[in-house]
């Protein structure tokens, strides 16, 4: 079967039909094009052509009378860091994000996949990082898009920062 578009998700609108999981890793939810094999052995080509589309845990991927094909994006090692404030949750962001990984939010906490030169780094400026297994759900994004520039015109304010200690 071929999945070309996603239009629901279990979390959203449960059902009561025998679910069949897609197990998938962090990094396969974004790829557009991939052959994939299900639990009970449903296979699934999935061909996403929209921009920005991806997958998330619990996307219906195929639904009849007996079953459903749902996406589980399984937990992986991860480094877990839980900043101060926002000014801390700022640089560690862009520092990451200067470093060209991964980052993802839960809650108040920032979650990227275990890489033990991050660890050494986080450590050596004096954060408290956990590793710990994680769904990495919510990645954070940035606006660096080329259809966002053509759409979007140059308008900048000027913001005063305080940063009280």
């Amino acid at each position: 079967m071929i999945v070309t578009s996603i239009t629901q998700n279990i979390h959203k609108n449960p059902s009561s039909k025998k679910i069949d999981f897609l197990h998938i890793a962090w990094y396969q939810a974004t790829k557009r094009i991939q052959r994939l094999r299900s639990i009970e052995g449903t296979e699934i080509a999935i061909r996403l052509l929209g921009h920005g589309q991806a997958l998330h845990d619990g996307d219906i991927l195929f639904e009849n009378d007996e079953k459903i094909v749902v996406v589980r994006i399984d937990a992986c090692e991860s480094l877990s860091i839980r900043p101060q404030n926002v000014l801390e949750a700022a640089f560690i962001s862009a520092e990451i994000g200067n470093k060209h990984l991964p980052l993802f939010h839960n809650g108040e906490e920032l979650l990227l996949p275990y890489e033990k030169p991050m660890h050494q780094w986080l450590i050596a400026q004096g954060y408290q990082p956990s590793i710990a297994e994680r769904q990495l759900l919510h990645p954070f994004t940035a606006n660096v898009d080329p259809i966002h520039h053509r759409t979007v015109q140059q308008s900048t304010k000027k913001i005063k920062l305080l940063i009280q200690d």
